[in-house]
């Protein structure tokens, strides 16, 4: 038994080193069928005694039974998101606010680590004891997902460090990714079999990761790149260039493309360099990392809310390719807007087939002066949303077609309006399918009534066979007429009824918000519903009594003039007479229930944030913007300062624009300001890289 042990021990060192230096070094020391009858000779010992297993064993890699399901667990250490830099005048506020950080003189020098940025799927690994214990993804950036079993049949990380003696605990950070050759492969393999195409590596590696069978992962090849090294404070490294090389020397593949920079200038530079030479590498890279090289001066820095402040993510400029225009397309919302839509000849972007593009409104269409077959240059705002940058005029066809929104609307027919100093266009027919269908999926959304089951193609169903023509018709629903509708069986009917009835009893607050009044979001919501404790006080007050809505926070002259044209028409009105019929309260049931209406307001999302605005939004005055943040409990001021959280900023932003760069300052966009009002907690989250 003894020599049995001993034996085993032996194989796994040899057959780990062997792994690290054909995966790692890419420096093969054993042939692969002598790889293979030493990894045979382990893995008939282990089976043979089960007590010879062992973590770090070579045989454990390709996973054993699928999982059911994944845990979330808590990290040790936290995985803070990178805040972007896009050029250097971008790198160099970095720079100034690191200084600033540090209490050093402006221009003072700072050693920075650059790193290519892998466009991967970030992990966290444990190690106790030099023994892999757990690996977990990155989640949100607090605690994830873990798939331990998945990780370890990536082959270049170690199961066991390549150190000896060491210590009690490592966390190692880094990215997981698929290299580009394995990823044709895998597409490959899939096309042949008839099976839907991945769009990109990263999605491919995100959904691997979280598969439930490891063998199936084990399959497509993952890679890994370390990046990160944290030990007990007693073996602390001094910089991060030296906990690169630790990684390396514990078996860790490293990416051998970083440098250490002692300027702004070497690290843009490196960036330049890169940016350019990227589509030689066998992997995806969509930028450079700066760190600062010291760790005792990272601890001295420190973090915000969300990213450290001694590391910058300096992105590669968005591609850009040309394609032709084909035709613009119209989407209708549930408010009505208009949203014109560029549909071109596909092109490939960041590692995705993309062939159209979101317009935003009448006013973008004249600005490009769009026409049908021009060639128009297309990209990746921040390489995720695409957009039409420009029209390459000369290349125009002789009598092309002037590309413009259509007069009526597309589901309806209705003649289309455009308010004064809007630019919002919009369908005002209340009995639009489009809107309708807006209506019912809002209505039925976590944040309004939450009605488990009833998705979006559910929704057309029931408005297409005219079966819903209100959201109070979905109450009077029944599992008869429901089970008669395609993909849905007669279990699946009973359980939808049973949660259209649960969602009678959601609050007032959120059978409010369900009703889709423009600009009553969460937050107006639970301030209205805290003073007007039912629909007919809160009809009263809009109809008659106006400065009493006027008078609550955040509540301003454009959303109260909403409030009471949306209360005072005949069409709503019956909608609300409607909802009481199927036994919707529209009231606050209890006094516990204001109260914590009232809790609730008092943490708005935006609590204690001061905003500034600049520019010309999509759809929202400034003062219409004003009030929506105030109504979620943050400032509005009229000039820029250190103070100022966040700049929202339009078309044509003025100086306030620069400033705001200079000092570091987050500048959102109308949708991005859309998004921390509609999630309570999204300014204190952590995005994935």
């Amino acid at each position: 038994m003894l020599n049995q042990s001993k034996r085993a021990a032996e194989l796994r060192s040899l057959l780990n080193q062997a792994a690290h230096a054909y995966y790692v070094l890419d420096a093969p020391t054993m042939e692969n069928t002598v790889y293979d009858c030493l990894y045979r000779e382990l893995l008939n010992l282990e089976q043979n005694d089960s007590s010879l297993l062992s973590p770090d064993s070579p045989t454990q890699r390709v996973g054993g039974s699928p999982a059911e399901r994944f845990t979330s667990v808590k990290h040790r250490i936290g995985l803070l998101s990178l805040d972007n830099a896009f050029n250097y005048d971008d790198l160099k506020a970095w720079n100034q606010r690191l200084l600033r950080a540090l209490n050093l003189p402006l221009g003072s020098p700072l050693e920075v680590v650059s790193e290519l940025k892998i466009d991967g799927n970030a992990l966290a690994l444990s190690y106790r004891q030099g023994v892999i214990e757990r690996a977990a993804t990155r989640g949100d950036g607090q605690q994830g997902e873990e798939i331990t079993a998945n990780v370890c049949t990536i082959s270049s990380i170690p199961l066991r460090l390549q150190i000896d003696q060491p210590p009690d605990w490592v966390e190692v950070r880094g990215e997981a990714f698929i290299p580009d050759a394995a990823f044709t492969a895998i597409n490959a393999e899939r096309e042949a079999r008839g099976e839907a195409l991945f769009a990109n590596p990263r999605n491919a590696c995100a959904g691997t990761l979280r598969q439930l069978d490891p063998k199936v992962v084990s399959a497509r090849r993952l890679d890994f790149f370390a990046y990160t090294l944290h030990l007990p404070s007693s073996q602390r490294l001094a910089s991060q260039w030296e906990a690169l090389n630790w990684l390396e020397r514990a078996g860790f593949r490293v990416n051998p493309n970083r440098a250490l920079c002692p300027d702004l200038m070497s690290i843009n530079s490196f960036s330049v360099q890169w940016e350019q030479k990227r589509h030689v590498l066998p992997y995806a890279t969509d930028g450079v990392v700066a760190k600062l090289n010291s760790l005792a001066l990272q601890d001295k820095a420190g973090c915000t809310q969300k990213s450290p402040r001694w590391a910058i993510a300096l992105k590669f400029p968005a591609q850009e390719v040309p394609s032709r225009l084909l035709r613009i397309a119209v989407q209708v919302g549930r408010t009505g807007v208009i949203t014109p839509v560029a549909e071109f000849e596909p092109v490939n972007l960041a590692g995705t087939n993309v062939s159209r593009a979101t317009l935003h409104n009448a006013n973008r269409l004249a600005e490009l002066d769009l026409h049908i077959n021009d060639t128009v240059v297309v990209r990746k705002a921040g390489e995720i949303i695409p957009e039409v940058v420009t029209v390459l005029a000369k290349l125009r066809p002789p009598n092309a077609e002037i590309a413009c929104l259509p007069n009526s609307c597309p589901e309806c027919g209705s003649l289309l309006v455009r308010g004064k100093n809007e630019a919002a266009t919009r369908c005002v027919n209340n009995s639009c399918p489009a809107i309708l269908r807006g209506a019912l999926i809002h209505w039925v959304s976590k944040s309004a009534l939450d009605v488990d089951g009833l998705g979006i193609k559910l929704i057309e169903q029931l408005v297409y066979q005219g079966l819903a023509h209100s959201v109070a018709d979905l109450y009077r629903l029944n599992s008869t007429l429901l089970s008669g509708l395609e993909h849905i069986g007669k279990r699946s009917a009973i359980n939808l009824i049973k949660a259209l009835e649960k969602s009678k009893q959601q609050p007032w607050h959120r059978q409010l918000y369900g009703l889709g009044i423009h600009h009553i979001g969460e937050v107006n919501a639970k301030v209205l519903a805290a003073e007007f404790p039912s629909i007919e006080e809160l009809q009263t007050a809009a109809i008659t009594d106006p400065e009493r809505i006027l008078n609550l926070r955040g509540i301003g002259s454009e959303i109260s003039e909403d409030l009471r044209q949306w209360l005072k028409n005949p069409n709503n009105q019956r909608l609300l007479n409607e909802l009481k019929s199927v036994g919707l309260t529209l009231r606050v049931t209890d006094k516990e229930k204001i109260n914590d209406l009232n809790h609730s307001i008092s943490n708005g999302p935006l609590l204690s944030k001061t905003f500034a605005i600049t520019g010309t939004l999509p759809s929202l005055s400034r003062s219409a913007a004003k009030e929506l943040i105030q109504a979620a409990g943050g400032k509005v001021s009229s000039s820029i300062n250190k103070t100022t959280n966040y700049l929202v900023a339009g078309k044509e932003a003025g100086k306030k624009l620069s400033k705001a760069k200079n000092l570091g300052i987050t500048v959102l966009d109308e949708a991005s300001l859309q998004d921390l009002l509609n999630k309570p907690h999204s300014i204190n989250e952590h995005p994935d890289l």
